[in-house]
């Protein structure tokens, strides 16, 4: 919550194949932060002047610099650098954002698909629809409902984590205007594929 309270690290949970929550912010590398560093810059007193009064200017003459802890506000994330995994944006408290790059894709071979709405009597993105898509046995569901956390939107195109599955068997989308779309031929894992909503 930064000043005035003590500094929390930030929490990263990684979903174990719908079973549980793993704590991953230091095995990913969000903590500790760059440096070590728990606090930051927060506001500036003058105590020999209008501050002369302020609890923390006793025996204080000169300006004093107030420090708090360094706190995350929102995270937005993304495939920042185009390689198939996503990438972390945090929006820090008078400070400067903390940019988390994934290198998932690095270490080994990752299967994803992102999907773009297109509506045509729905609105333009397509929000408020359901989307779902199935792989290598499993179903997985996502409303795309425009919004991905405190102050924060992710990109739109919704992700979808593929696990070990080289094939996409179907992909479903219920739009807003009630149409429901079924798709089942040449969807190719690892890209960005576009839906557009059918206009009949």
């Amino acid at each position: 919550m930064g000043f005035p309270f003590a500094y929390a690290g930030n929490s990263i949970l990684l979903n174990e194949g719908g079973t549980k929550f793993i704590d991953s912010e230091f095995t990913l590398g969000a903590e500790p932060r760059l440096g070590g560093r728990t606090e930051t810059d927060y506001f500036i007193l003058d105590c020999g002047g209008v501050d002369k009064d302020h609890p923390y200017c006793q025996g204080q003459t000169q300006r004093v610099m107030i420090e708090g802890s360094a706190s995350s506000r929102s995270a937005a994330l993304f495939d920042l650098d185009g390689d198939g995994d996503l990438d972390l944006l945090t929006n820090e408290m008078n400070d400067r954002p903390q940019v988390l790059i994934s290198d998932l894709a690095e270490k080994k071979k990752i299967h994803f698909l992102k999907i773009k709405l297109v509506g045509t009597k729905s609105n333009r993105d397509g929000l408020g629809a359901l989307v779902k898509v199935t792989a290598g046995g499993r179903t997985q569901t996502q409303q795309h409902d425009g919004k991905s956390g405190y102050l924060s939107q992710s990109s739109l195109p919704l992700y979808f984590g593929l696990g070990d599955a080289a094939k996409i068997d179907r992909v479903e989308v219920a739009w807003p205007a009630g149409k429901k779309q079924i798709l089942e031929k040449e969807i190719s894992i690892n890209t960005l594929f576009t839906i557009v909503e059918p206009k009949d």
